[in-house]
């Protein structure tokens, strides 16, 4: 007699693993504080410029901060001091 053991060959998906839980969102952006964080990948910190600008126009008293994390994923203490420091966090990327 013979013992056959069968796996699954589908592999858990990173996306999944490293899912995060969303956070609440502000009802406004009056008065707070925005980060701004980029991957360093080509043309992110242009659209987040952009955003920054825009976010500016639309509400009162926003400070906007900027925060380069260099790679992607950017690396975690840049991740924790822009958390520190802002109310919202925008993080992206583009190419």
């Amino acid at each position: 007699m013979y013992l056959l053991e069968a796996l699954n060959p589908i592999g858990r998906q990173r996306g999944l693993m490293n899912s995060l839980t969303i956070s609440p969102r502000p009802d406004t952006l009056d008065n707070k504080t925005v980060g701004l964080l980029w991957s360093g990948t080509h043309g992110g910190d242009l659209a987040l410029n952009r955003a920054g600008e825009m976010i500016q126009e639309r509400f009162d008293n926003v400070e906007i901060r900027f925060y380069t994390g260099g790679n992607y994923p950017a690396p975690p203490p840049i991740v924790q001091q822009a958390a520190r420091e802002c109310d919202v966090v925008i993080g992206a990327t583009a190419d």
